[in-house]
């Protein structure tokens, strides 16, 4: 603990970071966009003419810095941390820094702490455009808190994500394009999710706030499991980054395994206790299988993809002290795991919205497919990333593929939404589709699995023949 709070790096870094010139640049090319935005602001609603009171106006010109600011501090973030490692190995100061007494966490960490302190930095210049606002009234102290502790979060993922990337990336320039990248993908999907949500809501469409883990649940435990939720995201993109100075990434895997074991639980408790007090307004079947699927799906994205270790015969794959390595092969038992703990947590769930045995037998076929599709592309491609990108890219067309055939056809059967990769449990489903599909996506994986053996096998032959 002592070595975490007095870190060398973190000093090293931050000193570093405020002798030059262009982190001062930086500071005043923030405070001059939001004082632009507040003033132009003021004069947009002086020409329309617009009658309010003056605490009115402060309220809106408050919401306005507000998001000027968020904006510019989830932008300016992630270039903190995406060149923290990248730059020692640029500069040819990564081996004296490996080489250090302090552990490849302390060492992420002080990247982390340093970058965090100038996001602070950042917020707190902007606090003197935000006590002339509150001085004219209308900005409630609880909302400002509630706002710049939601600006640090996000501050605080983004230099994690940051952070992480520049740990995989061999160059500052590869890391900056795909960290930024990869946040305007997910910015992209986030508004197309949010429009489609609304238009469903216009056209009478289900909501899906109605089985939302957490929505359910007492303010001060919302708030607990939101903290812990982002403490353990913010652990698992650092223990990513740590992992990745080591000489096998798959050496501290199991970290990263157990942290994100921990989140998936996290999620199966709030699903518990939000289901135990909706069973009245709304009783979902399924509710469990739901709800966790998705994070489920997500995890096996990840582990499922890698290089696979050599010398594992099948029978291997579920042998319990494989779990310390994170490797392709032992990520099905670790699957299995995190499935077997969603059947446990069902049980506690009310009668009307636990899931039947056909339902966990279909998700756990439809995991073991991911997994299966995920080790065939590991073998095939073996590179960790391009065996990740392949596996989402198949299961998207895959979907797509079936869907698009059903509507050339003109048939759009209730089984289809059996094949959502976000969302395979649909409600108001029979047992039959569940059971048909459940084996189907075992002989699937079955097949995939078989196929990457073989291939895995003759190339460990050929290499032994060498």
């Amino acid at each position: 603990m002592i070595e975490r709070l007095e870190n060398p790096v973190f000093r090293q870094s931050s000193r570093q970071r405020m002798r030059g010139a262009r982190t001062y640049g930086c500071l005043m090319a923030y405070l001059l966009a939001l004082g632009l935005v507040v003033v132009i602001s003021y004069d947009q609603f002086m020409a329309v003419g617009v009658r309010r009171s003056t605490a009115g106006l402060a309220q809106t010109l408050f919401e306005t810095l507000v998001a000027t600011q968020w904006f510019l501090v989830a932008f300016i973030t992630p270039a903190l941390t995406t060149s923290a490692i990248t730059m020692e190995r640029e500069q040819r100061t990564y081996d004296l820094l490996i080489m250090t007494p302090l552990s490849r966490f302390a060492i992420v960490w002080g990247k982390f702490v340093s970058a965090l302190a100038f996001v602070v930095v950042m917020i707190l210049c902007g606090m003197p455009l935000v006590a002339v606002l509150f001085l004219m009234g209308g900005v409630d102290t609880g909302l400002m808190l509630e706002r710049y502790a939601g600006m640090l979060i996000t501050g605080a993922l983004l230099a994690a994500f940051g952070l992480m990337m520049s740990a995989i990336c061999s160059n500052t320039t590869v890391a900056n394009v795909l960290t930024y990248g990869i946040l305007a993908s997910v910015y992209f999907a986030g508004v197309v999710f949010g429009i489609a949500f609304v238009m469903s809501r216009a056209f009478g469409g289900a909501s899906v706030s109605t089985f939302w883990p957490g929505l359910g649940l007492n303010s001060w435990q919302f708030w607990l499991l939101t903290a812990v939720s982002v403490l353990l995201t913010l652990a698992i993109l650092l223990q990513v980054a740590a992992n990745y100075l080591l000489p096998d990434a798959r050496q501290g895997a199991w970290k990263t395994r157990l942290l994100t074991a921990l989140l998936h639980l996290s999620s199966l408790f709030a699903a518990v206790l939000t289901a135990k007090r909706t069973v009245f307004l709304f009783p979902v079947p399924h509710y469990l299988a739901i709800t966790t699927v998705a994070s489920l799906a997500t995890i096996a994205l990840f582990v499922s993809t890698g290089v696979p270790l050599r010398g594992r015969r099948w029978w291997q794959w579920l042998d319990p002290r494989s779990l310390k390595v994170g490797t392709v092969q032992s990520a099905l038992l670790y699957l299995l795991l995190l499935l077997l703990a969603g059947v446990i947590a069902d049980l506690f769930l009310p009668a009307k919205m636990r899931s039947g045995p056909v339902v966990w037998f279909y998700l756990a076929g439809y995991v073991w497919w991911i997994w299966a599709l995920g080790y065939f592309v590991s073998v095939v491609v073996r590179n960790r990333w391009g065996a990740l990108f392949l596996l989402v890219g198949m299961l998207y067309l895959f979907v797509q593929m079936v869907y698009n055939l059903a509507v050339f056809s003109d048939r759009r059967d209730d089984w289809l939404f059996l094949l959502n990769f976000s969302a395979p449990a649909e409600l108001f489903r029979d047992d039959r589709s569940f059971a048909l599909w459940g084996i189907a996506y075992v002989a699937l994986g079955l097949t995939a699995a078989g196929l990457g053996w073989l291939i895995h096998r003759k190339r460990e032959r050929a290499q032994a023949g060498a």
